[in-house]
């Protein structure tokens, strides 16, 4: 759907869909409460609205873990408005839910969707020769391939108790015609038809949706993870564009000393440019069909990604791929001979190491994990060690176990090929390098630094290759979330293909000490004061930002008044009103940030309002919804008018 063209600043409204909440909802919001919502914006002059991902992720509270690139979750249906619930008699059965449900303060999604499952299957199976036969379904069927290995995927892992395709006892390597087989098998008993049908009806209430929002003069904006999990369909039925012997993830930084692992394989681009990138060009049609705008999460990904050998769970011995490695001709050639090499590339752990950290263990540690380097009291890790997970789980003391995790990971090089290897990102920690005479570490500094230059160009190649065809595939406004440690050719390649960035304004820190002001943002961004991975507004003003960085952040946003440390509606008025005079083109608030303006909707604590915390694993993750409904929000008129009033001096603005 192609993106309005606006001659001024633009202002949305972030949210996650589960977070609505309407009269007619079930206990999360849905496809159909979006007009809703996009009349309160369109009320006082918003023209965005961004929502999180709502792809399938099964049983995964978690947005970004879907088990399909193009299938959408059952669980944004609105029930009472399919025909086939109606003809089935189930409305009572949905008034039950409903009253269960819509009560809740948070989601309770597992039960919801255990709800709203049992009603489509009975739904279904009512009227499941009927359905079989409509002419629409068909019709739907022709135009969307990806239906048939998404419902057979779907069928099978069902019938394994959902365990991931590895745990599979059959069809864990299928050919297409195998998935052929299974999905005529499926029609015919009505297992796959179930999805194809549920697929449809759910792609009409969200094309519906956004066809009134478009209505409203509001665009909706949607989420594009860049990864997919292993446990997808896309993954099980195409294993050529995947390389699962990587994960993707991030260097160690000032918030995770031992980087992360995101746990999704990294993508085979080769194969992909093999046929023209054509999964990534019907996933971007996938979602033009309901989006005008998307965002393109992790951008930096398509530059290079932080690629973790699958052997590993941290992503400490990870590198950038595409890069420019550094060959050991090129290490010869300072100086580094072959045995230099190997003393940086490998750990070696002298045998006085050894002893004092087992003791009497000693022997079964060296038989268990080492092998001796010739006659010298100097061990390397055996040949059977070929990764962090191969020293976990064996039964170790967690000392024992951090013992040999530490050594392992001592490292400098880290090995590509045969012949070429990568500075590891933690390089001068390396016990073996920080022992190094001063002039080779000179000599190795300076081939870092010319590789690192030389990595800069593949980088602006390879972005500009992928970025440029998901940009000119659909007609949608494309904008990039472009955070983390950002190499020098991504702003540039942004900027000439149209790509909007973000920016943060508690992350804006060009030098890593002064707060750029947010009427300095570059105009070609989105300003995005909070979003659903960090704390809103008032949780960061009240509980994360020290008292020494007030006045710091208060002038970076234009605010020439000291406020109190309690985020009241003041404050929080005091807050939207400057961060409305910033100088990027669209200015995205996450909804809780106007809600903190509001008594009746903001939170007695402000840590409730937050949507999730990365890296954590709990019952409240995701879980955040609204405290009262979308009706009850476009009767607080006193609100919306004061928000019009400023976002009215915004549309004044030029975008340029």
């Amino acid at each position: 759907m192609k993106f309005p063209s606006y001659d001024h600043k633009l202002t949305g409204i972030l949210v996650p869909l589960s977070a609505l909440r309407s009269d007619d909802g079930i206990g999360i919001g849905e496809f159909s409460d979006l007009p809703l919502l996009a009349r309160w914006c369109a009320d006082f002059g918003a023209q965005i609205v961004q929502i999180l991902p709502v792809n399938d992720t099964g049983g995964q509270s978690s947005p970004y873990s879907a088990l399909s690139a193009f299938a959408l979750h059952p669980i944004y249906v609105r029930l009472k408005d399919l025909p086939e619930v109606e003809a089935a008699g189930l409305q009572a059965d949905v008034e039950v839910l409903r009253a269960r449900f819509a009560p809740l303060a948070r989601l309770r999604y597992a039960e919801v969707l255990a709800g709203k499952e049992r009603i489509l299957r009975a739904a279904f199976d009512h009227q499941r020769d009927r359905i079989g036969r409509l002419p629409e379904l068909q019709r739907w069927i022709a135009q969307n391939d990806w239906i048939r290995p998404y419902a057979v995927f779907r069928t099978i892992k069902e019938q394994n108790q959902n365990r991931f395709w590895h745990d599979w006892p059959t069809m864990r390597d299928p050919t297409p015609q195998q998935i052929d087989r299974h999905w005529e098998q499926g029609c015919g008993d009505g297992s796959c038809l179930y999805y194809a049908w549920l697929q449809l009806r759910l792609e009409q209430q969200l094309q519906s949706a956004a066809r009134a929002m478009e209505n409203a003069g509001v665009a909706l904006k949607g989420d594009l993870p860049i990864l997919m999990s292993e446990d997808s369909a896309d993954a099980w039925a195409h294993r050529d564009i995947f390389d699962p012997c990587f994960r993707a993830g991030a260097p160690p930084d000032m918030f995770s000393e031992l980087g992360q692992n995101w746990d999704f394989p990294i993508y085979n681009w080769s194969r992909l440019a093999d046929s023209d990138y054509d999964w990534w060009k019907r996933r971007l049609q996938q979602a033009d069909k309901f989006y005008h705008a998307f965002r393109i999460d992790h951008v930096l990904g398509f530059f290079r990604i932080w690629a973790i050998p699958s052997a590993h769970f941290s992503g400490t011995l990870g590198y950038f791929s595409p890069s420019h490695y550094i060959t050991r001709a090129r290490l010869h050639s300072v100086g580094f001979d072959d045995g230099r090499i190997r003393w940086l590339a490998e750990p070696h752990v002298h045998g006085d190491a050894v002893r004092s950290s087992f003791a009497g263990q000693a022997d079964e540690f060296i038989g268990r994990f080492f092998e001796r380097l010739e006659d010298q009291d100097l061990f390397l890790f055996a040949d059977h060690i070929d990764g962090e997970k191969s020293i976990t789980g064996g039964g170790l003391s967690e000392a024992h176990t951090q013992r040999l995790l530490d050594w392992y990971r001592d490292r400098a090089l880290l090995r590509v090929g045969d012949d070429s290897f990568a500075p590891a990102w933690l390089f001068r920690d390396c016990s073996r390098y920080r022992g190094l005479a001063e002039q080779e570490q000179r000599r190795f500094e300076r081939l870092v630094q010319q590789a690192n230059a030389a990595a800069e160009r593949v980088w602006d190649k390879n972005g500009r290759t992928l970025l440029g065809f998901m940009n000119h595939t659909t007609p949608m406004l494309a904008c990039a979330e472009d955070l983390g440690v950002i190499p020098d050719c991504v702003p540039g390649t942004l900027q000439e293909l149209g790509i909007l960035g973000l920016r943060v304004p508690r992350w804006a820190r060009p030098d890593g000490i002064n707060y750029r002001p947010i009427s300095r943002f570059p105009e070609a961004t989105v300003c995005a004061p909070s979003v659903h991975d960090t704390s809103t507004l008032r949780q960061w003003w009240e509980t994360e930002v020290d008292d020494s960085e007030r006045a710091a952040i208060l002038t970076a946003h234009g605010i020439n008044a000291a406020l109190d440390r309690e985020y009241t509606p003041q404050t929080a008025w005091r807050f939207i009103e400057a961060l409305l005079q910033t100088s990027s083109r669209i200015c995205m608030f996450q909804i809780q940030d106007v809600f903190a303006t509001d008594a009746l909707f903001r939170l007695p604590a402000a840590q409730d309002e937050r949507v999730n915390v990365p890296g954590t694993f709990n019952d409240v993750n995701w879980t955040y919804r609204m405290p009262g409904t979308l009706e009850q929000l476009a009767r607080r008129g006193e609100i919306v008018d004061r928000l019009r009033t400023l976002v009215a001096a915004r549309t004044t603005r030029s975008p340029k």
